[in-house]
């Protein structure tokens, strides 16, 4: 993980220092801020757990008279999996029973470099404008899936013993992956209220629970609902 930190700040400071900004006159050149919204797990992902808050940091440099160079850093943690509810069929007696003692946690942080690109202005030059935009982006997505308390199923003696459990199982793996989105930001002199919706999808997968009839996951997307305030300078 401190490894993969370091070659992603690496990565921004080259870019940033080898592509200088272009702005006109007057126009801010940088922007810095502070974001929280929503992560909304789909797919594979959504059948494991629901909707948790995110946060994040944002910097932004302009590239162009419309684009900026944005680097973010995202996270968020899901809990209260689907699974700590789920049954399972005991073989011996084929009755359902569920593991009281089950916990499941997937914690995300992403590290990612973005283009975003102006659509237009509503508003003009002066006083409130608003700036449409798309956003395209890749980087690096740290996660740590893990779900522990789970009654051993495989048990052959009578009466099932719910004390005795699995292992923890943890998936815990950094991968890359790639984020689509539109947003709109309000600004009005040096401050802005940032709106965006995104779609991320990243090359990691989660093991399937065979006993609990969950699938395994490939690959991993959600989509974050999120507000910034910034601030240009």
């Amino acid at each position: 993980m401190d490894r993969v930190c370091r070659w992603v700040l690496s990565l921004g400071l080259v870019t940033v220092c080898a592509v200088g900004p272009v702005s006109a006159e007057g126009e801010p050149r940088f922007g810095i801020g502070v974001f929280a919204g929503l992560n909304v797990p789909v797919q594979g992902l959504g059948e494991r757990y629901p909707t948790k808050q995110n946060f994040g940091l944002v910097f932004q440099r302009r590239m162009g008279k419309r684009t900026w160079l944005e680097f973010e850093y995202h996270r968020t943690n899901l809990s209260d999996g689907k699974i700590e509810d789920r049954t399972f069929i005991w073989s011996l007696d084929r009755k359902e029973y569920v593991s009281p003692q089950a916990k499941s946690k997937f914690r995300l942080n992403s590290f990612l470099t973005s283009a975003v690109i102006q659509l237009g202005q509503w508003g003009g030059n002066t006083g409130l404008h608003f700036d449409p935009y798309l956003a395209i982006g890749a980087g690096f997505y740290d996660y740590q899936d893990e779900i522990s308390g789970l009654v051993y199923p495989n048990q052959r003696r009578e009466p099932l013993d719910t004390t005795l459990l699995l292992e923890p199982q943890v998936d815990d793996h950094t991968s890359l992956g790639a984020t689509l989105g539109l947003g709109v930001a309000a600004v009005s002199g040096t401050l802005g209220l940032d709106v965006r919706a995104r779609y991320h999808f990243f090359d990691g997968d989660l093991r399937s629970m065979e006993a609990w009839e969950i699938k395994d996951v490939f690959p991993i997307t959600f989509i974050d609902v999120h507000a910034a305030l910034k601030v240009y300078f």
